[in-house]
């Protein structure tokens, strides 16, 4: 390894043997790129503040190493996809990415490699999240599964999700109050709210139509934030995700939706045609601000539907990703059968699909009332 000059050349030739002459020559000019972005702007893109020269090697290093990972895993390429990001990150949590001689890495090694994911998929104008956080000291509680009767509460929520009284029932002066937060939900001025608005916020379907999927499907954010609305096919009651959407699997799929989730979700895409802000989109779901959702946004919502089903965590980290964990240990518990874990997962192998299996959270709290 040589240089320090912060502009990718810390990789030596020999490190690059995977690749062709070619490759070579691209590779090391975005390594290039990537290094001077981390120079320049790295550290707070904002404030175009970057890291100091040994950091940005030291970066620069680390991101190889993921890459070589991905060669010697999957096969020599120049790219560096989300979908490949995911997959250090679940490797990193499953201990099947490790250091070259064979031993782990430390929690705090982790989350450095954490970080040049961050700043690389930044560095690719890419909205990515790692699915598993690490820390310097001990490791973070990583997603719990909701218990069923939460899973019960949340749908239940969603149906009752920021809806208000009916305008006949309320005085004067509170139709005034709420008509102001009917105009901010709806992004007109107060004066235009009328009363049939009032119906329009009490009948949407958009929440739980993305609720009611997400229960029996476990989708990931990206998926959610990628989705559109012609993908969905009502006679079969599926959604086709064509070849290279679906995270982690090139492959198309076609999931299968339970009854109340294909209704909530006509009804849903019946009054997205209706509404302006998706005029010209193609994504099923987007956020008040009108941006397709993500990680942070969809961690949001879920913690509003926590509190209006007055779900408690109590020391469990039930954030998005806890769907998912759901499905895992749910369909684990149906079938003892970790394929069908994978398959409804749509992870690649077994091992992966392990991961989301937990000890039922019912059992393990009769467990608790035992001792």
């Amino acid at each position: 390894m040589s240089s320090s000059e912060g502009d990718g050349s810390v990789i030596s030739e020999d490190q690059l043997a995977d690749l062709n002459d070619r490759q070579r020559e691209m590779y090391s000019e975005k390594l290039a790129r990537f290094a001077d972005y981390l120079t320049t702007e790295g550290k707070e893109p904002i404030r175009d503040i970057g890291y100091a020269e040994d950091s940005v090697n030291e970066r620069v290093f680390r991101f190889h190493r993921m890459m070589k990972w991905i060669w010697n895993n999957e096969e020599p390429t120049i790219e560096f996809t989300s979908e490949q990001g995911d997959t250090v990150n679940n490797a990193l949590e499953t201990d099947s990415f490790r250091k070259i001689d064979g031993e782990r890495f430390a929690e705090g090694s982790k989350r450095k490699f954490n970080d040049v994911l961050r700043n690389w998929f930044k560095f690719q104008s890419i909205d990515w999240e790692p699915e598993y956080i690490f820390s310097d000291g001990e490791p973070q509680n990583q997603p719990d599964p909701f218990h069923k009767k939460e899973l019960r509460q949340i749908w239940e929520a969603s149906l009752e999700y920021k809806t208000i009284p009916s305008y006949n029932n309320l005085t004067p002066r509170k139709r005034d109050e709420k008509k102001a937060d009917i105009a901010q939900k709806l992004g007109k001025p107060k004066d235009e709210v009328r009363p049939a608005d009032w119906d329009r916020i009490n009948k949407c379907w958009k929440i739980p139509s993305l609720i009611r999927s997400t229960r029996g499907q476990g989708w990931r954010p990206d998926i959610i934030g990628r989705m559109e609305e012609g993908w969905y096919e009502p006679e079969t009651q599926t959604i086709h995700i064509p070849n290279g959407e679906a995270p982690k699997n090139d492959a198309s799929w076609n999931p299968t939706l339970s009854d109340e989730a294909a209704f909530a979700l006509e009804k849903w895409l019946d009054q997205r045609e209706l509404r302006s802000k998706y005029d010209g989109r193609d994504e099923i779901w987007l956020n008040r601000e009108g941006n397709p959702y993500n990680s942070g946004s969809l961690n949001d919502l879920l913690d509003n539907l926590l509190e209006e089903a007055e779900i408690s965590s109590r020391g469990r980290n039930l954030v998005w990703y806890s769907f998912r964990h759901s499905v895992g240990t749910y369909v684990y518990e149906e079938y003892k059968d970790l394929e069908i874990v994978a398959e409804q997962l749509r992870q690649k192998s077994k091992t992966s699909a392990s991961k989301y299996v937990h000890p039922l959270p019912e059992l393990k709290k009769e467990a608790a009332e035992i001792m």
